[in-house]
């Protein structure tokens, strides 16, 4: 039986109002939360990965695929508990942190001051350029057959992997930057009898701060890839060691769950890291805003 005009009407009128009623109730709740702060910037970050997680629960829960090949986020927690019960999951993330701490230290003591050499002598230039932009294009997993033959398995490996990958970033970001310093600013230096080091120590350094800090984000993130990358091939133990390695049993619990410790680190290294270094330099500076 067909419904009337007013039956119609007297629906719609009902979806109207409960649609105003849910808005009413969320307006309110951002006010109160608003009046929190804290509260609301941690609600507000976790509301996404929420979403995320009940998502993956549902599907998983529909059966489109075999647990093996498709887990739900409970069994990916269970297996977490598992690991952190036996220390394995701290064993390999130290391993991954260990290499790419290594790799960029290296990588960033090598480029700052070829960095700074490049950018302020012309004939430093034109010598390192080439040879530069060359081996920039070549990514940092490429030398990984290289890296096993010359290093073998483990530790060197990955870590010359890395510092191929933090390099370039850091390298060609101290370049900008020191071309970047106004002209006018190095003469005066010089009126004032600056030596060669307060040029670097005072002027130079100061100057392209920002585009270092750039590029030292940039390396980062360009060695972590590299870093998991690295680990599945040349290593044995790890993040990215224990993915691959759990694919050969299929073990999607433990890749899913190395995917998420991932970009649990990333996240950490990030805020406690990466974030304030930005607050003291390019931010602060007002080179872009927060």
């Amino acid at each position: 039986m067909e419904k009337t005009q007013a039956e119609y009407h007297r629906e719609g009128s009902r979806t109207l109002k409960l649609v105003n009623f849910f808005l009413k109730i969320f307006y309110r709740v951002q006010i109160f939360l608003k009046k929190s702060p804290l509260l609301y910037s941690f609600l507000t970050f976790i509301f996404p990965f929420f979403l995320i997680f009940a998502a993956w629960a549902l599907v998983a829960g529909a059966q489109f695929y075999p647990e093996y090949l498709f887990p739900s986020p409970f069994k990916v927690i269970e297996k977490l508990t598992e690991l952190t019960a036996n220390g394995e999951i701290f064993r390999h993330i130290g391993a991954s942190m260990y290499r790419l701490g290594l790799g960029f230290i290296v990588g960033f003591l090598l480029a700052l001051p070829l960095g700074i050499l490049i950018g302020v002598n012309k004939a430093a230039s034109n010598f390192f350029t080439p040879p530069t932009t060359f081996f920039q294009a070549i990514p940092g997993l490429a030398w990984v057959p290289l890296a096993i033959l010359w290093l073998g398995i483990g530790h060197k490996a990955v870590t010359f992997i890395i510092f191929n990958s933090v390099f370039f970033p850091i390298l060609f970001n101290t370049i900008l930057g020191i071309r970047s310093i106004p002209e006018n600013m190095i003469n005066a230096a010089h009126c004032l009898g600056a030596s060669p080091w307060t040029l670097v120590k005072d002027v130079y350094i100061p100057g392209a701060l920002p585009s270092i800090v750039t590029g030292v984000r940039l390396g980062v993130g360009y060695g972590w890839r590299a870093l998991i990358g690295g680990e599945m091939i040349a290593c044995a133990s790890g993040l990215g060691f224990m993915i691959f390695d759990a694919r050969q049993f299929l073990g999607t619990d433990v890749v899913i769950l190395g995917m998420i410790v991932i970009g649990v680190l990333w996240m950490i290294i990030d805020f406690f890291m990466l974030r304030p270094l930005e607050k003291r330099t390019i931010i602060r500076w007002g080179t872009v805003r927060a």
